[in-house]
């Protein structure tokens, strides 16, 4: 068999032709399909615009009430709080969707609630509460040291037994009874 050769002519003006109908025709059904997605999402763009604006204005509100309840709390939690709502902030006016500074919000404030405050170290205060265990434990140990010491009752002695005067020589001996029979 034998391979032939055919030659094959290419009507470039007709080819150039179909490619401008074919061009056109496109760029219409472009045109069609741009203005339809544009009818259909300039709805749900001016919704999730109205409802970012709605959530932004109701944080901004959640914030100062916020503020507000933070007055009535200890400094602990005060300081936590604190942390959080500027952490809120400053997620909340980063740029992005409002489902991402929804979530980089939400993370931040928890980070920031969960992170303890530095606490202050109350040195006095410590060192004042180990001297007053200290001093109560010597006071106590003085009181059990004195009454484990024997006591002399001073009650407990004849004083008088000691005496060198009987009773007829000594203080009976002045009484008018003693001074008859004499």
């Amino acid at each position: 068999m034998e391979l032939t050769k055919h030659e094959i002519t290419f009507d470039t003006d007709q080819i150039r032709s179909e490619v401008a109908a074919l061009t056109e025709s496109l760029g219409e059904r472009a045109e069609r399909a741009a203005s339809r997605a544009a009818e259909w999402v300039a709805p749900a763009v001016d919704r999730a615009r109205t409802g970012a604006d709605r959530l932004a204005k109701e944080a901004a509100e959640v914030a100062k009430e916020a503020q507000g309840r933070i007055e009535v709390l200890s400094e602990d939690t005060r300081s936590r709080a604190e942390r959080a709502a500027s952490a809120a902030r400053t997620a909340i006016e980063a740029p992005g969707t409002v489902t991402e500074r929804a979530q980089r919000a939400t993370v931040a404030v928890v980070n920031a609630a969960q992170t303890p405050a530095p606490r202050k170290s109350r040195r006095v205060l410590k060192t004042l509460g180990w001297l007053t265990i200290a001093s109560v434990a010597a006071g106590a140990a003085y009181v059990v040291w004195r009454r484990s010491q024997p006591v002399e009752d001073p009650w407990a002695e004849e004083y008088w037994a000691d005496s060198t005067e009987t009773e007829e020589e000594g203080y009976w001996s002045d009484s008018p009874e003693n001074a008859d029979a004499e």
